[in-house]
């Protein structure tokens, strides 16, 4: 009898592990999105007092603060659901401040002329490489989201 009930068991057991495989990818690759979105939130959070100071150039506070509040909803957005949208969401949260670093640095924004050539800046260049991770993690996940829609279709 222990022999019959055993090859039950690892077949119970196998089925159980390839159902929670997939969720598991799902909550993983969510999570990997959601600290990239919070690592651009910290980066920019830590440098908004000097573009506070600036007052010439305000605004670039306030498109900070716009910019920490949409990756505090989509994190909220991600954690609750996997769709397209959110990940395109992340894709466009991670590409407006590195296509903006890269007009500040060349041409200057606004007045705000001062960072131009400062390629270097620790704080630019660390957002600058979390935003191309996140930017192309998030377009992978919109397609493989677009791929499993149609997939249920």
């Amino acid at each position: 009898m222990a022999t019959t009930a055993e090859p039950r068991e690892r077949a119970t057991t196998s089925v159980s592990e390839d159902r929670r495989g997939p969720a598991r990818q799902d909550v993983v690759q969510r999570a990997l999105g959601a600290a990239g979105l919070v690592a651009i939130a910290l980066i920019h959070a830590a440098d908004a007092p000097s573009k506070y100071a600036a007052a010439d150039a305000r605004y670039i506070f306030w498109l900070y603060a716009a910019l920490i509040l949409g990756c505090a909803v989509d994190v909220g957005l991600l954690v609750l659901r996997n769709t397209r949208l959110m990940w395109a969401f992340a894709a466009l949260l991670a590409a407006v401040p590195f296509v903006s670093y890269v007009i500040s640095r060349s041409v200057g924004l606004p007045r705000a002329t001062d960072d131009i050539g400062n390629w270097l800046e620790p704080l630019g260049v660390a957002s600058l490489v979390v935003e191309a991770l996140l930017f192309a993690f998030a377009i992978v996940q919109a397609r493989r989201a677009r791929r499993a829609r149609h997939d249920t279709l």
